[in-house]
C-alpha cells in the first residue's frame, strides 16, 4: 500500500503542472453546456497520460478511467467544467480573455484537481484496487436546464465499469486553507426555481373598480408565501422561499394586465421540497383568484437536496483525517444553502461530497459568484491528495 508521504510528494511535485493547467482553464472560461474548448484540453491530457477516454456525455462530458491492478470497487470522482457570464475584475496575469466569461466559482480549480489526480493516480496503477472514473461534468452553473449531472448519468457515465460510489469535492472560502469539511446527512440545499405570471385586467388607475388588478394579486402572493416556511414546514426542518422579481406595469396611472413573480426554494429534505412545491403552487392560484386575477405557476424541479451517505462519509472522514492529519478534518454543522448538482450523483449511488478550504489566517476570502474571485492555488494539492486518498481506499472491496 502507498503510504500518505509518497502521495504527498508525488502531489507537491505535480502542483506547478496542476496550477498551470488552472491557469490556462481561467483565460478561457466557457458557459454551461459550451465547454468545449475545456473538454477538448481534459481529452488531450488524459490521453497524454495515457489514461482510457470516453466522451459524448451531454455533449462536452468526459470520463477517464483508470484501471488498477486488483479487482475492487469502481470509485466515480467528479469535477465540474463551467464558467460563469460574469465580467472578471481582478489583476491576475491569467485573469479571463473572454470578454464576460469568468471561473468565478472555482471550476477550473476543480478541472485541474481532476487532471492531478490522473496524474498521479496513473503512475500507481500497481498500487490501486478496483477502478477509478473520473468525471468531467459540464453545465453545473445550469440550474434552469436542470444541470449537467442529471444528462450525464442519462448518457451513461455511471455504467461500464459501474460506479459504486462518488466523492466530490468544492472549493469553499467558509473553511481554512488545508482544511476539509463534510458532515452527514444533508450537505446542500435543493435548489428550485419558480416563475408565477399573473393574468388580470388592465384599466385606469383612478378606476380600479372597472379592473383586476394583477399587482395587487401579486403583493398578496408575496406575502402569503412567506407564510409557507412559517406556517406549513415542521419548526424543525428548514426551507427557504424568496421572490427576487416582481415585474408589472408601464406607467403610475395604468393598471397592467400583467404580473409577474420570479423566486427560488432551497429545501434539505425531499419530502419537504415537495410539501412547499405544492403549498407555492395553491398559494399563488388561489389567492390570485381570490382577487379576481388567474396566476400561471412555472414551478421547475432542478437540484435535488445534496444528501451525503452515512457510510461513505464515515469513510470519507477516515481518509481526509488519514491523509491530512485530524486536526484538518473538519464536521460541518450544518448544510449549505446553495444548489449543487452532485446531489444527483449522489442519489444515484453511495456518495460524500467535500468542502476544500482555502482561507487564510485572518483573510476574509471574497465569496463565490463575485468579478473579484480568487482562491489560494496551494489548496489544489489539498484536495488531490484527499482524492487520491479515497480513491486508493474506497476502492477496495468486492464491487456491488
Amino acid at each position: 500500500m502507498i503510504d500518505n508521504l509518497e502521495i504527498t510528494r508525488r502531489v507537491q511535485e505535480a502542483l506547478p503542472w496542476i496550477i498551470e493547467k488552472r491557469r490556462d482553464l481561467h483565460r478561457h472560461p466557457e458557459r454551461s453546456g459550451k465547454e468545449t474548448r475545456t473538454s477538448a484540453l481534459v481529452v488531450r491530457t488524459l490521453e497524454e497520460l495515457g489514461v482510457e477516454v470516453r466522451t459524448g456525455f451531454h455533449t462536452t462530458g468526459v470520463a477517464g478511467i483508470i484501471r488498477g491492478s486488483r479487482p475492487g470497487r469502481t470509485v466515480g470522482l467528479r469535477f465540474d467544467m463551467d464558467a460563469l457570464e460574469m465580467q472578471e475584475l481582478t489583476d491576475h496575469d491569467f485573469r479571463s480573455e473572454v470578454p464576460g466569461m469568468m471561473h468565478a466559482c472555482g471550476h477550473d480549480g476543480h478541472t485541474a484537481m481532476g487532471l492531478g489526480v490522473a496524474k498521479v493516480l496513473s503512475g500507481m496503477r500497481e498500487e490501486l484496487a478496483g477502478t477509478v472514473k473520473l468525471i468531467f461534468q459540464p453545465a453545473e452553473e445550469d440550474a434552469q436546464s436542470g444541470g449537467g449531472a442529471q444528462y450525464m448519468i442519462r448518457d451513461g457515465v455511471l455504467k461500464d465499469p459501474d460506479v459504486d460510489v462518488m466523492i466530490g469535492m468544492h472549493l469553499w472560502p467558509d473553511l481554512d486553507l488545508g482544511a476539509v469539511g463534510t458532515r452527514p446527512g444533508a450537505m446542500m440545499a435543493g435548489s428550485d426555481p419558480f416563475i408565477i405570471n399573473i393574468r388580470g385586467k388592465g384599466g385606469h388607475a383612478s378606476m380600479p373598480h372597472t379592473a383586476a388588478d394583477p399587482v395587487l394579486a401579486g403583493s398578496h402572493i408575496v406575502t402569503a408565501l412567506q407564510s409557507i416556511v412559517s406556517r406549513n414546514v415542521d419548526p424543525f426542518a428548514q426551507a427557504v422561499v424568496t421572490v427576487g422579481v416582481f415585474r408589472g406595469g408601464t406607467r403610475y396611472n395604468v393598471i397592467p394586465e400583467t404580473a409577474t413573480l420570479e423566486g427560488t426554494v432551497r429545501t434539505f429534505d425531499e419530502a419537504v421540497r415537495l410539501q412547499v412545491r405544492d403549498r407555492v403552487i395553491a398559494i399563488a392560484e388561489k389567492t390570485a383568484e381570490a382577487l379576481g386575477t388567474v396566476a400561471e405557476v412555472d414551478y421547475r424541479l432542478t437540484y435535488p437536496p445534496l444528501v451525503n451517505d452515512p457510510g461513505i462519509y464515515e469513510r470519507a472522514k477516515s481518509c481526509i483525517q488519514d491523509i491530512l492529519g485530524p486536526d484538518n478534518f473538519i464536521e460541518v454543522p450544518r448544510p449549505a444553502p446553495g444548489g449543487e448538482d452532485f446531489a444527483f450523483f449522489a442519489k444515484a449511488v453511495p456518495s460524500a461530497f467535500l468542502f476544500l478550504g482555502y482561507r487564510k489566517p485572518g483573510e476574509t476570502p471574497v465569496q463565490p459568484h463575485n468579478p473579484h474571485y480568487d482562491f489560494d492555488e496551494s489548496a489544489l494539492g489539498v484536495g488531490v491528495r484527499v482524492f487520491l486518498r479515497c480513491a486508493l481506499d474506497l476502492g477496495k472491496g468486492v464491487s456491488a
